[in-house]
């Protein structure tokens, strides 16, 4: 059973390795993080195979693999420090049905009408798999990482009665702290002028 899977598919995971390789050296990706690209290619590509041997219909096919990729990169891009699109976007490469959508442009340019609807609707499905794998772990992190910052912001200033260092980019980034800074300002200006008149 294995040995027949890796006989049928290893071309494709290897040649999906190379691809994802080339795509992020076109892109200009760090030498350093190339290699995690990679594996996200060989990962979606293998999984891809394994929904197809298992025969689950073509949205499965794309969601699992493209769901998978997603939470790898969110997970590496917290490890490695660095954005998770860098290790995303070569790991869904592979998954892009850049066949099928030319497929259906060759059948419109050849008048094959009947052709051409059964290649775009594929194409939509693959491409609505991948869309909502990538968006649904994309928000859960995101709400998640969200919350954690605004629960870190108010534990601080109720635990210390005023903003701390950690999080003055932060209380910057949403207005607070240039707020308080330009009170303070406003005061020592306040506290100058009346000692110069005196």
């Amino acid at each position: 059973m294995i040995g027949t899977f890796w006989e049928t598919y290893f071309v494709m995971i290897l040649t999906a390795a190379i691809g994802t390789i080339g795509y992020c050296l076109n892109v200009n990706i760090k030498r350093n993080k190339i290699v995690y690209g990679c594996i996200g290619g060989v990962v979606s590509t293998f999984l891809y195979c394994v929904c197809v041997e298992a025969d689950l219909s073509l949205l499965m096919q794309n969601l699992i693999p493209a769901t998978v990729v997603t939470l790898y990169a969110e997970v590496l891009a917290r490890i490695v420090k660095a954005p998770a699109t860098v290790f995303l976007i070569p790991s869904i490469i592979p998954l892009v049905p850049g066949g099928r959508l030319y497929y259906t442009m060759r059948a419109i340019v050849d008048g094959k009408g009947a052709d051409a609807k059964t290649y775009a609707m594929e194409t939509l499905v693959i491409a609505l798999g991948i869309a909502v794998g990538i968006v649904g772990i994309s928000l859960m992190f995101y709400h998640v990482s969200h919350r954690n910052i605004q629960y870190k912001v108010r534990f601080d200033q109720d635990r210390i009665g005023k903003v701390t260092s950690p999080t003055r980019s932060m209380c910057r980034f949403s207005g607070i702290f240039s707020l308080h800074e330009s009170a303070q300002k406003s005061a020592q200006n306040e506290t100058q002028n009346s000692s110069s008149e005196k």
